[in-house]
């Protein structure tokens, strides 16, 4: 008998069970001050959320290449084995992540975070942007709706990333 067969039983309501947290791929841009601030909010939530395994999600700025700080290196963004691996490192993260959660500041768009949300789209993953509770800037219309979720950071750290579902953008896009 299996683990799940041992604890449950028969009877047992299968929506009586625990749900695990998810596995994120958290995307993010650290280019500039308001950035990194917003991504050192972002991951204080998302280390507070119980519905997600901060352990075993996927936050690339953990895996960088040959354990190399590309803040600290910034001549790595012009060597071409640090950008594949690097691109390919995302890739697979988004890939085997469950859903995808982006940490996105509208007034700093990021190319890089608008690819990874559009694969994750592509490859059917759900996906969740996070933007700041202030920010009055308008989101792209292809991020806005291209998404499953947008979410303020104040809802970051209770949000049941373990049951997502489909939101409409409220706000103006351009």
């Amino acid at each position: 008998m299996t683990q799940f067969n041992n604890a449950f039983a028969l009877g047992d309501n299968v929506n009586d069970l625990p749900m695990p947290p998810v596995k994120v791929y958290i995307g993010c841009s650290w280019f500039n001050e308001q950035q990194r601030e917003h991504l050192k909010k972002g991951l204080a939530a998302i280390e507070a959320n119980p519905s997600i395994s901060r352990k075993y999600s996927h936050f690339p700025l953990d895996f960088q290449y040959k354990g190399l700080d590309v803040a600290e290196h910034p001549e790595l963004l012009h060597d071409v084995e640090w950008q594949a691996r690097t691109f390919n490192s995302d890739i697979e993260g988004i890939i085997g992540s469950d859903l995808c959660l982006m940490l996105y500041l509208p007034s700093f768009p990021d190319d890089g975070g608008a690819f990874e949300l559009g694969y994750a789209k592509g490859i059917g993953k759900q996906s969740v942007i996070v933007v700041p509770d202030n920010d009055t800037d308008n989101l792209n219309l292809m991020l806005a709706y291209g998404v499953t979720r947008v979410i303020k950071m104040s809802e970051l750290n209770t949000f049941d990333f373990r049951h997502v579902h489909a939101g409409t953008y409220k706000g103006f896009v351009h």
